[in-house]
C-alpha cells in the first residue's frame, strides 16, 4: 500500500479521498500489530486519520474491535487497494444504508446484478450482523475475508447492491491493485496529468477510455 501511484504511495490516496466522504461519523485507519506496518500508522498520523491495531489473519476481529472503540452502529469499509474511491459514492451509499437499513450494501464492484466498475465505491455491514458472523460461522476465511460470509450466504441476510451513475456501469473494468500489472495500468492513467486526489470516478473512466 505504500506502493507509488503518481507522487504519492496508494494508501494516501485511500485516504485522502474516503475522508471527504459526507454522513460519516468517524473514520480509522485498521491495520495489523505486525511491526511492518508500523509505516502504515505512521503515513495515517501524517493525513490525519486515527488508526487501530490488530490482528492481521483475524480481519473480522479487527474491523469490530475498532467499530466498538466508536460505538458503531454500521461500518463502512474501504479497501486499501482502491486508489480511486469516489468520496460522493461513498455518500451515496451511507445515505442510502441509513434510509432502508440492511445486514449489508455495496457499490464496489459488480455482483448481485449490479453492473459497476471494479474499485470507486464501498460496502457497509450492520454492526450486530458482522458481529454474529463469528458464532454463525465456523470457517476460519470468515474471519480473514470479511465480506465472505455475506457473498456465500445471501439467503442469510437482507443484501442491497446500491446503484452508481450509468457511465460507471463498466464491469468489465477494474481499478484496484491486486497485481504489479494493476499499478502500472493505474500509474499510467494518473501520468497523464488529468488525475489527481480530487478527481471523480467518472474522470477516471474517461481517462481509462482515451
Amino acid at each position: 500500500m505504500l506502493a507509488p501511484l503518481g507522487q504519492a504511495p496508494i494508501l494516501e490516496w485511500v485516504v485522502r479521498r474516503t475522508l471527504k466522504a459526507e454522513s460519516v461519523d468517524s473514520f480509522v485507519l485498521a491495520t495489523s500489530e505486525l511491526q511492518q506496518d508500523d509505516v502504515l500508522i505512521t503515513l495515517g498520523e501524517q493525513l490525519g486519520i486515527p488508526t487501530f491495531r490488530g490482528s492481521l489473519d483475524d480481519v473480522l476481529t479487527r474491523v469490530l474491535d475498532a467499530a466498538e472503540l466508536y460505538r458503531a452502529d454500521a461500518v463502512l469499509r474501504i479497501c486499501a487497494d482502491n486508489p480511486f474511491v469516489d468520496p460522493s459514492l461513498l455518500t451515496t451509499l451511507v445515505k442510502a444504508f441509513r434510509d432502508n437499513w440492511s445486514d449489508y450494501a455495496f457499490n464496489h464492484r459488480p455482483a448481485f446484478g449490479l453492473e459497476v466498475a471494479d474499485g470507486f465505491g464501498g460496502e457497509i455491514f450492520d454492526f450486530a450482523a458482522l458481529a454474529a458472523v463469528k458464532t454463525r460461522f465456523g470457517d476460519s476465511k470468515y474471519r480473514e475475508h470479511l465480506t465472505s460470509p455475506f457473498w456465500d450466504h445471501p439467503e442469510t441476510y437482507s443484501i442491497r447492491a446500491i446503484e452508481s451513475p450509468n457511465v460507471l456501469r463498466r464491469p468489465e473494468l477494474r481499478f484496484d491493485v491486486d497485481t504489479p500489472g494493476d499499478l502500472v495500468f493505474l500509474n499510467s492513467l494518473v501520468s497523464r496529468g488529468r488525475l489527481n486526489f480530487e478527481s471523480s470516478a467518472e474522470e477516471v473512466v474517461r481517462c481509462a477510455d482515451e
